[in-house]
């Protein structure tokens, strides 16, 4: 049966702004009922998200992922909205740039606190709704988490344990009828107010994308929408991200003097 996203509940973490807002609206014209998450990032004046609200199609919750009983509060808010909870995608990060000596503790506490245990809060708490309508959750990950990228360690690291979190919960689940996945996902088109935290935490703007090397949050947010549908275990956006799994694997000498400059 062709799997239809028509009145399906579902949550997509950081959806206020970037590809997390493009994925949102997407649901919104497939006819999904949406809650949009934020930690404070406040909705956009869109008129579809605005039309979406006045036919009790949408609702907006704020919660720090970090803090598992703001989650809680969360993922009971939106069940109690809707009455049900179908698809949970976890897309909210954060990320720091800086090398190893450079970024103070807090600050990779904090990207790993976000990206990681934040994921597993969420997660936690959305399981038992889940298992009621044989739902799915999917993680966002990054080709970044299939090699350690220098002064992007605590994102690599964040976005590479996600792999070993779909496996294991995959397999707790298995006969729950739930599906869990994830994406690995290249360079998407960034916002322009798009940032990575400095070494201190800092806000530091990330430059525009090479437009050759990246991929649009359209064609993103569309090939994760279709991860979920066909219940894929673990996909790569886009496919080239595969040849690249290839590459770390095999080759992994060769990208480490690529990524040193020589």
């Amino acid at each position: 049966m062709k799997f239809k996203w028509d009145n399906k509940v579902v949550l997509v973490t950081g959806s206020c702004r970037g590809l997390g807002l493009e994925i949102a609206k997407r649901l919104l014209d497939l006819n999904a009922r949406v809650v949009f998450h934020s930690k404070y990032t406040p909705l956009p004046n869109d008129p579809s998200i605005i039309q979406a609200f006045e036919t009790n199609q949408a609702i907006y919750l704020q919660a720090d992922l970090r803090n598992a009983a703001e989650v809680e509060r969360l993922i009971a808010a939106a069940s109690d909205k809707f009455e049900r909870l179908d698809v949970v995608i976890n897309n909210a990060g954060i990320s720091a740039f800086g090398s190893m000596e450079q970024v103070e503790l807090s600050i990779f506490q904090e990207v790993l606190d976000t990206n990681l245990l934040g994921s597993v809060h969420i997660s936690k708490a959305a399981i038992p709704a889940l298992k009621k309508t044989k739902g799915s959750i999917l993680y966002v990950s990054s080709l970044a988490g299939l090699f350690g990228v220098p002064r992007y360690i605590s994102y690599s690291m964040s976005k590479a344990a996600l792999r070993q979190l779909r496996d294991g919960l995959a397999l707790e689940l298995h006969d729950t009828g739930v599906h869990v996945g994830l994406v690995y996902l290249g360079f998407v088109d960034n916002d322009a107010a798009k940032y990575a935290l400095d070494s201190v935490g800092n806000k530091l703007a990330i430059p525009q994308r090479n437009k050759l090397l990246s991929i649009s949050k359209r064609y993103a947010s569309k090939s994760i929408l279709t991860s979920v549908e066909k219940r894929k275990s673990v996909s790569y956006i886009p496919l080239s991200g595969k040849l690249f799994s290839v590459i770390t694997f095999l080759f992994s000498g060769v990208l480490s003097m690529l990524l040193r400059g020589r």
